[in-house]
């Protein structure tokens, strides 16, 4: 179970069940994405301090009181088809997540902030309109940085980036602590994104695996963040975060890098 280090878990909410109805009885994709609205919203307005991960929950729990067997039957399809690893490596030129192809299109080296980026996106052919992203981002930092650290630095709020909610967990290899960052970043006349980041250790430094979504234009952050966990809710994003979750790094890369750099 992930140990909560930002945002505080809640009680069930208060409204009735009645209000609740189960994604399979609406007749269009337009009233369930509306309904997903409401409840998010409505989540938010009850729970201002609340976790995603609590969104999640609450309507994880209301699906299970109200026996919705389709969309739990759904749910847990797209967890089990994701549940193996995708291991990536300096060879992998395209990623496989929920169905979607992503495709590699850009490497390179930061001197100033010495970090080693590589990027894939769902739509190469329109890099100015693409709806999802990959970034595996590499730590060449003095001293060699630990996860602990870099998931610091990185949770630390920034003129246009606001945290949703930051967690830790117990990773695969040997217990080692694993972080995750979920944000919403805002710029002014620009696109809004919503990012999950997952920090761990890697080789002898750092990896983090950076999945970004589109969201709306604006500098609202409220509405971003509103906008940004119903995304997370969604059926889509649910299936787009267990599949990033699922990358792993592979063997080649320090060496690859060395020749990026």
């Amino acid at each position: 179970m992930p140990v909560v280090v930002f945002g505080a878990m809640v009680t069930a909410q208060a409204r009735p069940l009645d209000d609740f109805h189960c994604p399979e009885t609406y007749a269009t994709d337009a009233e369930r994405e509306a309904a997903v609205k409401v409840f998010a919203e409505n989540f938010a307005k009850q729970h201002p301090k609340a976790t995603v991960n609590d969104l999640v929950a609450e309507r994880y729990r209301l699906l299970i009181a109200h026996d919705c067997r389709q969309t739990l039957a759904n749910i847990t399809a797209s967890r089990g088809s994701e549940k193996a690893a995708q291991i990536v490596s300096p060879q992998t030129q395209n990623l496989a997540l929920a169905g979607r192809k992503f495709t590699r299109v850009d490497e390179y080296y930061d001197g100033t902030t010495r970090v080693w980026t590589v990027i894939f996106v769902d739509d190469p052919e329109h890099p100015e309109s693409y709806a999802n992203q990959v970034n595996l981002n590499f730590y060449d930092w003095t001293p060699k940085p630990t996860a602990e650290g870099v998931a610091t630095a990185l949770g630390h709020e920034q003129a246009g980036r606001r945290n949703i909610f930051l967690f830790k967990a117990r990773g695969e290899t040997e217990g080692a602590m694993v972080y995750q960052i979920v944000s919403v970043t805002c710029t002014k006349g620009g696109t809004n994104w919503v990012n999950v980041m997952r920090v761990e250790g890697w080789e002898e430094s750092v990896a983090n695996i950076d999945f970004s979504h589109r969201l709306g234009v604006g500098t609202d952050f409220d509405k971003a963040e509103v906008e940004a966990r119903q995304w997370l809710l969604s059926t889509e994003g649910e299936s787009l975060r267990d599949a990033a979750a699922a990358l792993r790094i592979g063997a080649g890369w320090p060496e690859h890098l060395e020749r990026v750099k």
